[in-house]
Formats: C-alpha cells, sequence, structure tokens
C-alpha cells in the first residue's frame, strides 16, 4: 500500500524541512512541535517555506501541538530528532502508534533501544544520516544546502526490513543494511564534528557566528577528523559489516557519499552554517555524546583500539563540562551487549 499519511515529529532544522519537503511534493503531512509561541506563523497558515537545494512551499495537512494525535493513522512516523530527545518523544506517544506501525528514526543513534520500552509494537527503521542538510531560516523557513542520494537504514525487527525500505523508499532514498547497529557505525557525525569543534574552540568562543564547515574546516583538522573516522570503520570491520563504510575521505575529496558526488564543494559555495554556537550544541550532546561514547564502548567490547575516539571524547567531555564517557550512549547505559544490538 503506497504511504499517503506522513507524520512528522519534532521542531528543528531538520524535522521542518522533511516536512516542508514531502507536503510540497504532494504527501498528507501532519507536523507535531511544541512550541507554539515559536512557530505562530506555522500553526497559522501551515506552509514552509523551502530554499536552497529544494525550492518551493509545503502546505501541511495539519500543524499541531498533540503528537498523539498526529500519529492516528499516519502509514509512517518519522521522528528527525537529536537522539537526546527520543526518549522523552516515545513517553509522549506512547499508546498511539498501532503495532506494526513503522517509525522511522533521522537519524537512529540506537533509538530503537531506548524507545522500544515504550513502543513495543512498533517497526523501527534507523537512519544513518538526516535526508536534508538544513538550517531554519524563521519559524516557517528552511534553507537546505543538501539532500542525501542514499541514506543507510537498519531496521528492527531485521524480518521487516524488506517492508520497511520500500515504504521509506518513497519518501527518500533509504538503503538497507545488516542492522540497527550498522546503521549507527555508518552515522560519522561524531568524527567529523567533534574535530571540528575542539579544533575550533578559539573561534568558537570568541568570533560570534562561524561557519565549522567553511572557515573551520581547514586542511590539518581534515587530516584529524580522517584519522578519527577510520576507527569507525575498523570497528565496522571487526563486527564484519559489509561496504561501503560510507567514509569521509569521500565526502572530503567529493566522490559518491551520502548527499552525493560533490557535496563538499557544494557546502563550501552554499553553506546555511553560519552560526552562533556552544559547547551545549548537538554536535557534542548528541554527535559525541551518542556516537564517539558508543564508539570507544565497542572498541572495548571488541578488542578494537580506538586511541582517536577517547581523546576526542575526553577533549569535549572537558569543553563541555559533561562526563559524556559516563552520560552517553555506551553498550553500558544502553543496557545491551554486541549482540543484543544485531538481533531483533
Amino acid at each position: 500500500m503506497p504511504v499517503r499519511e506522513v507524520a512528522v515529529l519534532g521542531g528543528g532544522h531538520g524535522a521542518l524541512a522533511v516536512a516542508g519537503d514531502l507536503a510540497r511534493r504532494g504527501f498528507s503531512v501532519r507536523l507535531a512541535l511544541r512550541n507554539r509561541s515559536r512557530f505562530a506563523q506555522l500553526f497559522e497558515t501551515g506552509q514552509i517555506r523551502l530554499s536552497g537545494a529544494v525550492e518551493g512551499v509545503g502546505m501541511l495537512h495539519a500543524v499541531t501541538d498533540d503528537h498523539r494525535a498526529a500519529c492516528r493513522g499516519a502509514d509512517v512516523v518519522l521522528i528527525p530528532l537529536p537522539a537526546t530527545a527520543q526518549a522523552a518523544m516515545a513517553e509522549r506517544v506512547e499508546g498511539a502508534i498501532p503495532d506494526g506501525t513503522l517509525v522511522a528514526l533521522l537519524p537512529g543513534n540506537l533509538g530503537s533501544q531506548v524507545m522500544r520500552p515504550h513502543l513495543r509494537g512498533a517497526v523501527f527503521a534507523e537512519a544513518a544520516t538526516l535526508p536534508y542538510g538544513a538550517r531554519q531560516r524563521g519559524p516557517a523557513a528552511v534553507a537546505i544546502a543538501l539532500v542525501a542520494h542514499h541514506d543507510p537504514t537498519g531496521v528492527r525487527p531485521r524480518s521487516q526490513t524488506e517492508a520497511a525500505i520500500a515504504l521509506l523508499r518513497e519518501l527518500y532514498p533509504a538503503e538497507p543494511v545488516e542492522d540497527v547497529l550498522s546503521a549507527a557505525l555508518l552515522n560519522s557525525n561524531g568524527a567529523l564534528h567533534a574535530p571540528l569543534m575542539c579544533c575550533n574552540a578559539g573561534p568558537i568562543e570568541r568570533a560570534g557566528a562561524y561557519d565549522l564547515h567553511v572557515e573551520g574546516t581547514t586542511p590539518g583538522i581534515r587530516r584529524v577528523i580522517e584519522a578519527l573516522d577510520r576507527e569507525r570503520v575498523l570497528l565496522r570491520e571487526a563486527l564484519g559489516y559489509a561496504p561501503p563504510h560510507w567514509p569521509l575521505s569521500d565526502y572530503y575529496r567529493d566522490a559518491d557519499w551520502f548527499y552525493g558526488p560533490g557535496a563538499f564543494s557544494h557546502v563550501q559555495q552554499a553553506s546555511v552554517w553560519r552560526e552562533r554556537i556552544g559547547f551545549d550544541h548537538r554536535y557534542f550532546a548528541e554527535d559525541v555524546a551518542c556516537g564517539l561514547a558508543l564508539w570507544a564502548s565497542l572498541g572495548g567490547a571488541l578488542g578494537v583500539p580506538t586511541p582517536l575516539t577517547r581523546a576526542f571524547l575526553q577533549l569535549a567531555s572537558v569543553l563541555a563540562g559533561t562526563d559524556w564517557e559516563a552520560q552517553g550512549r555506551t553498550l553500558e547505559n544502553l543496557g545491551a551487549g554486541v549482540e543484543d544490538l544485531r538481533r531483533d
């Protein structure tokens, strides 16, 4: 059965980009977000204006602050939220999502492990990345720099992979991978953002609005990023996951990558990421806490050395004033072993 009704839960950059573009493409989209005062214009008009790599206006079927109502009757529930908000969202919509409904986490970061206690009958799809690289340009507008050409996705339970990927492909370019742990280890944001944040700590604190992806991406920092990302690939190889591993070196040399060939050069010309950021940004709170913390944990469990991962995990913790190794999404904190995450 084709997808007709889509629920999108969240009020961040990714959620607005997802909701706006799917509505622009003709899907019936119900967007649920909490802050009525911040999004008053969106609640009033139901329109999201898109600019950049995608141009147009998406007319939403509904905008609501009732997340449970948005989910009812949806063919697919999309959750383009930071991993740090997944548990709270699962509690918010508990009981409103019928068994067998596809819940897609964009990206996943092993969110199914923390959401399943509240959504036991759901089928979870965990994507490696957001379908769009975007930033809000007001309460009802989004600028999009990148659109995914590939979005590797693991499904839980694995027996539902074929059906889940078929549904998702109507919405964005989902590609199946072995399981949700494989998808989590294809999210390279920890290797990308931890060095950009740590190595640019001075400009971040002093320069005001700053573009990490343009001014902050120097040849030396690129070498650090690629070396850190190789530890992620080593973990995938130790677990026997098949290539492609989608290394960041491919992104930087403009090879085909999540967002297609030429993505790095395009970002240099059409970046949307000039912004004021701090060490409480999701680049640390999600990509370190749910990326590097997991990699370090897996490295210990598998006997795979991850020295750069551990170094940046500690540096980020000091800069943020938060012990991400203790509080992050480690195997211990997930209450799961490696094989638990690979089984249904």
